[in-house]
């Protein structure tokens, strides 16, 4: 097995291929020339048997808001497939080792369409989010909710790129990831492809845009069970008066049964709006990003830790056994260390906890940390706590 990175004559062929693990068709000659401008030069590897491509992995470069809100460079593990009938005999996991050998950023992350595929690379999960369903008809803001100031809807020609350059000034919670110039456009595609028509809503604070929505609006069932759905694709604010003026807005929307919103924050205050908090109902919580500390030293460094002293952390990485060791973590140092160990994990673990979106005794509790020192533990919770739950909020 040969790998290498494709040339750009290559992309569709890989497209192909990733299209045809998920059970779909290979890419139609019309959306080509969109789809293309989202496999960049030199990001693309493939693994060839006998001249024929079997695996295919992308990656692109991006960044990611560590706690303390430094903006640190990423690599964003894009699309990953092996053919069918080539699966199960290490493809690929030699092709995603080749790429985290040769993966410059310290960090790494992956959406995974299937849950416990990455952990073998190293990967763990960073961010978890949930979905909501708001029974509109029933849902009334309590007396005490401020106002949220002034909402807009552009018009065609002003949307245009305005998602992302909101987007960018929102950017402030632990896993948030910067997008590509054309997140946008393969956006618009997938929805405008499910038949469906989004529309945007800004809010604009004393300083300009402040907040967006992107939603579109659906008929679901027939007869006595038709109901309309408001689903939000996206929602980004900068200040509570950004999101409060922005719920005001999808409430108000008239000829709607349900609101409905996928992937949103943990710690999002939704269900304390309403003098009935009934009328949100979480219908799910899952994994959002897995994160990968590719480098292990420089990541911990580019993030800032809680007071309360240090602990020496003995890391293992199977993978990229360069990163294992021993490593002092504190307010005010991050170094390798010859110092003894008072906690043992694995860089999986240390990539759940990085972000602040579990508890290093949580995962101690389920066997994730292994505590060499009965005080290490509420040492490293201190030291890894945020004050808000990560999130990444978008889908690359």
């Amino acid at each position: 097995m040969k790998i290498r990175t494709l040339d750009t004559g290559e992309h569709r062929a890989a497209l192909d291929l990733f299209h045809d693990s998920l059970h779909q068709p290979p890419v139609a000659d019309r959306d080509w020339s969109s789809l293309s401008e989202s496999l960049e030069p030199g990001g693309v590897r493939g693994a060839f048997r006998d001249d024929r491509l079997i695996a295919m992995h992308q990656c692109v470069p991006s960044d990611i808001v560590v706690p303390g809100g430094e903006l640190v460079p990423l690599s964003v593990q894009f699309r990953f497939a092996v053919r069918a009938g080539h699966t199960r005999r290490g493809v690929g996991t030699t092709l995603m080792t080749a790429a985290l050998r040769a993966t410059p950023e310290p960090l790494a992350v992956v959406r995974p369409s299937e849950g416990g595929v990455y952990g073998r690379f190293g990967f763990g999960v960073a961010t978890r989010c949930r979905d909501l369903v708001i029974d509109r008809r029933r849902a009334v803001l309590a007396a005490e909710v401020p106002s949220g100031g002034d909402t807009y809807v552009p018009v065609p020609g002003e949307a245009a790129g305005l998602c992302g350059e909101v987007y960018g000034h929102t950017r402030s919670r632990p896993g948030s990831i910067g997008r590509r110039p054309w997140y946008e456009q393969l956006m618009d595609r997938d929805l405008s492809a499910a038949g469906l028509f989004p529309r945007i809503v800004v809010h604009t604070g004393s300083d300009g845009p402040d907040g967006i929505v992107r939603y579109s609006v659906r008929g679901t069932g027939g007869g006595a069970t038709a109901r309309t759905v408001l689903d939000v694709d996206e929602m980004h604010w900068r200040t509570p008066r950004a999101w409060l003026g922005l719920w005001r807005f999808l409430l108000g929307v008239e000829l709607v049964d349900e609101i409905r919103l996928r992937s949103r924050p943990l710690d999002e205050p939704v269900e304390w709006l309403f003098t009935d908090p009934r009328v949100c109902r979480v219908t799910d919580v899952r994994d959002e990003v897995w994160l990968r500390t590719v480098d292990v030293l420089a990541a911990l460094r580019a993030r800032t830790y809680g007071d309360g002293g240090s602990v020496v952390m003995d890391v293992h990485d199977p993978v990229l056994p360069d990163n294992s060791g021993h490593y002092l973590v504190g307010a005010d140092e991050v170094c390798r260390t010859r110092e003894p160990a008072q906690l043992t994990l694995s860089v999986n673990s240390l990539a759940a906890i990085y972000l602040g979106g579990v508890r290093p005794s949580a995962l101690a509790a389920a066997g994730g940390v292994v505590a060499l020192d009965s005080t290490a533990l509420s040492t490293a919770d201190r030291l890894f706590r945020t004050d808000t739950e990560p999130w990444c909020g978008t889908y690359i």
